[in-house]
């Protein structure tokens, strides 16, 4: 158990690397239970840049809604145009997500927020 427990805490920590987690539980705790979606976040790096530059931050978000569900966010904290992100986020869907997305089983989304 113990293993597991140093393994799960060594890709929370890459995770964090890439990706800005709140500082509630919600984001490490959906990620401990969804060990498949650590290892997804972190396949998308590459592409995210690729696609929305090296400067782009992503937050990550794990909301519950009204039935107790969650699903984990990507939000692309976005400077620049509405038009620029959505073409931004196209050739990211298009690049890999698309393909790689039933992976997620539902529980990963990209999207993106103006600032």
């Amino acid at each position: 158990m113990g293993e597991f427990a140093a393994e799960n805490v060594a890709v929370l920590d890459e995770v964090r690397r890439y990706f800005v987690l709140p500082p509630d539980t919600s984001v490490s705790a959906f990620l401990s239970g969804h060990r498949m979606i650590s290892q997804l976040l972190l396949e998308a790096v590459g592409q995210l840049g690729g696609c929305f530059g090296a400067g782009a931050v992503f937050v990550l978000r794990a909301p519950t809604d009204e039935s107790g569900a969650q699903t984990l966010y990507v939000v692309a904290m976005w400077p620049g145009s509405i038009r620029d992100v959505r073409r931004a986020l196209a050739a990211f869907d298009e690049a890999w997500w698309i393909e790689h997305s039933a992976q997620a089983s539902g529980y990963l989304a990209f999207t993106y927020e103006l600032v």
